[in-house]
């Protein structure tokens, strides 16, 4: 059985290694192998680091601030995106919109709803801690950055599924196809003008009906950072 390095010399790994830089050395002084040196120094390295944030300057929230935050949100449509630019935090940019734009980001996010929902109808659940795949939910987000709004998605894939009877199994549960026919979905609409209402207002519906037959709530699956696991160099 391997002989349990002490905490005093697991601590001296990293420290006598920048002095030294050289494992044997550092090795032979401790009274360990180049091999535990080696795996320490690469557990040392991988564990989370404590960063020392820097506290931000307060903004002063005046009637140009307030107007400036109203304009970019109105081009960006993302509150974090406002927040950078503008030096503020998202509370700040939320608490500060306009009724224009309080309501622009409750429709985002009902389409961002809807399609999240129709992807879970649409594939069937993909898991019990995961509803909708990372794949799908990472896909929607980096088609909507690169301009292709949630409400378009959803109407693309419904165009697929939908009017064009496309295999649902072919897909392999992946939403990948939408930016090779999003534009052709986008012309077919078009020519359906007088629909457009009819199918906006089904869409509302159906939304409505999903948040209250699916036990799950979207917001609860996007946008979440996954927290570091801290390794406890005594288990290894």
């Amino acid at each position: 059985m391997a002989k349990k390095i002490s905490d005093e010399i697991i601590n001296q790994i990293p420290i006598l290694y920048e002095q030294l830089k050289n494992k044997s050395e550092v090795a032979r002084q401790l009274g360990i192998s180049a091999a535990t040196v080696n795996k320490y120094l690469t557990v040392i390295a991988a564990a989370p680091q404590e960063v020392k944030k820097e506290r931000k300057k307060r903004v002063k929230v005046t009637d140009e601030l307030i107007q400036q935050i109203n304009e970019e949100y109105t081009k960006l449509k993302n509150m974090k995106k406002v927040a950078e630019i503008t030096g503020v935090s998202t509370t700040t940019v939320k608490k500060y919109l306009s009724e224009e734009n309080l309501l622009l980001s409750k429709t985002l996010n009902d389409d961002r709803d809807a399609l999240w929902y129709y992807i879970y109808r649409l594939f069937g659940q993909h898991s019990e801690d995961k509803p909708v795949s990372d794949w799908n939910v990472t896909q929607m987000m980096k088609f909507k950055n690169q301009g292709m709004t949630y409400k378009g998605q959803l109407l693309t894939l419904k165009y697929f599924f939908e009017i064009k009877k496309s295999s649902i199994e072919k897909s392999n549960g992946s939403i990948g196809i939408i930016p090779w026919i999003y534009s052709e979905a986008a012309e077919y609409y078009a020519q359906k003008e007088k629909e457009q209402k009819a199918i906006s207002d089904a869409i509302k519906a159906q939304l409505e009906k999903d948040r209250v037959e699916i036990k799950y709530n979207p917001s609860n699956y996007i946008n979440k950072k996954k927290k570091k696991k801290e390794i406890d160099l005594n288990s290894i």
